[in-house]
């Protein structure tokens, strides 16, 4: 199948979203009739392609705007009797337990910062039980940050050694949750995935510079599945 998120026209809100989001709904196992969770709406392009060609119920939460943007997404792609956004936080959700038959997030979870643990329960808690829960995202290698990287971070205040995480930090967050593993990996394309970002979006110099100096030494991408049992 080709990705229908690359192939339609999108505003993407960090490196590599639409392409880590082709593989976590397959890792999630989405499909017809679902109610999907997106944790970070971003544009509404994700839950608009995602309820146009996988026919599923999408609730997107965006606690950072007030929601008109992902309206007209989705009124643009015919279904915004379907995608419903909410301005509220993952870490505390009005939901009554085991609402939902999938829950993703893509580029949104690492910016929870210290209140992910919270948040990945209230999560678990509004899936249903042998749903799965999926977060495709920035996160950063083993290695330490390089040191001429970590100087123009902490010079320009980017903030990229606060918010991002080993693919193996996120695992065990997700264990210590009750979650059975199913998928975990980085993407062997991240690289490119930063590089392509850096060229195209609205960010800092330093920031891109920052991105086209790593060469895939420090920044990442990678997606963690958990199952609820």
């Amino acid at each position: 199948m080709t990705n229908p998120f690359t192939e339609e026209q999108g505003k993407a809100w960090g490196p590599g979203s639409f392409e880590m989001v082709h593989h976590l709904v397959k890792a999630c196992g989405i499909r017809p009739g679902m109610r999907v969770l997106e944790v970070g709406g971003g544009s509404g392009h994700i839950a608009s392609v995602l309820e146009k060609h996988w026919q599923v119920q999408v609730m997107t939460l965006e606690p950072w705007t007030d929601g008109s943007e992902i309206q007209e997404t989705a009124r643009r792609h015919g279904v915004e009797q379907q995608v419903l956004p909410l301005k509220l936080y993952a870490q505390q959700l009005p939901f009554a337990d085991n609402t939902f038959d999938a829950i993703i997030s893509i580029g949104s979870f690492e910016m929870i910062g210290e209140e992910r643990p919270q948040a990945l329960r209230e999560l678990t808690r509004v899936a249903k039980p042998g749903s799965r829960i999926g977060i495709a995202e920035p996160m950063r290698q083993e290695a330490p940050m390089p040191a001429e990287l970590a100087q123009l971070d902490e010079e320009h205040k980017l903030g990229f050694q606060q918010c991002f995480s080993t693919l193996a930090w996120n695992m065990e967050l997700f264990q210590a949750q009750g979650l059975q593993p199913a998928e975990a990996s980085y993407f062997s394309e991240a690289a490119v995935w930063w590089k392509e970002y850096a060229e195209q979006a609205d960010i800092s110099e330093a920031e891109k510079t920052l991105i086209r100096s790593d060469r895939g030494r420090w920044l990442s991408l990678g997606m963690v599945v958990g199952e609820k049992v």
